[in-house]
C-alpha cells in the first residue's frame, strides 16, 4: 500500500517568531486513495455558520450520511491584506480536519483524541480501524441494521469515535443479527 503514515509534512510561518507544522490535504487524500477510500466534501450553513461536511467512500461504496466537520472561521493572516486568501486559507484547515475527523486518522500530536480516548496512532492501528469501519458498514447494510442505534449504543455519534475494541465489538454483534426482510 505504499507510506500510509499520516504525519505534519507542511510547516507555515506566522511572522517572525512562530512556526507550526501540519499535514496538506494532499498527502490525507494520498493515504486514502492507498486504501481505496474516496470522500467528497461540501460546505453546509449551519446557525449562520459555515461547516465543511463530508462524505465518505470506500471500495466503491458511498455511504448515505454526511459527516458534518470542522466550521469555516474567519481568518486574518499575518501580513496579509487579501481576504480572498485569508478565506481560501480557512477554508482549506476546515476541509483538512474535517477529512481527519471523517476518517478518524489522527497526527503525531493530536490532543483532542488524547484526551478522549487512547491514542491508535500507529500506521497498522490505523488502517485496522479503516478496515473494521468498512466491514461495520458493510454489515450493518448488510444485515439492514439500524446505524444510529448502533452509534447511540456505543454512544458516539459516527464510526469514526470508536475505538478498534468498540468496532470489533460491534462487527461481532451485527454479524449475529438477521437479515431483514424486504
Amino acid at each position: 500500500m505504499g507510506n500510509t503514515k499520516v504525519t505534519k509534512n507542511q510547516t507555515a510561518k506566522v511572522g517572525d517568531k512562530y512556526s507550526y507544522k501540519y499535514v496538506d490535504i494532499a498527502q490525507i487524500h494520498d493515504y486514502l486513495e492507498s486504501i481505496n477510500a474516496k470522500y467528497i466534501q461540501q460546505i453546509k450553513r449551519i446557525d449562520n455558520d459555515d461547516y465543511v461536511m463530508t462524505k465518505r467512500c470506500f471500495d466503491g461504496k458511498w455511504e448515505d450520511e454526511w459527516l458534518q466537520g470542522c466550521k469555516v472561521v474567519d481568518a486574518t493572516l499575518v501580513g496579509v491584506k487579501n481576504s480572498a486568501q485569508e478565506q481560501g486559507s480557512a477554508l482549506t484547515y476546515a476541509r483538512r480536519y474535517s477529512l481527519l475527523m471523517a476518517f478518524g486518522l489522527a497526527t503525531e500530536d493530536d490532543d483532542a483524541q488524547s484526551l478522549s480516548r487512547p491514542k491508535e496512532t500507529t500506521q497498522e492501528a490505523q488502517q485496522q480501524k479503516l478496515k473494521l469501519m468498512v466491514e461495520l458498514g458493510q454489515l450493518i447494510e448488510e444485515k439492514g441494521a439500524d446505524r444510529e442505534k448502533v452509534l447511540k449504543y456505543y454512544e458516539v455519534t459516527s464510526d469514526t469515535q470508536m475505538t478498534i475494541e468498540q468496532l470489533q465489538k460491534a462487527i461481532n454483534d451485527v454479524s449475529k443479527l438477521k437479515p431483514k426482510e424486504n
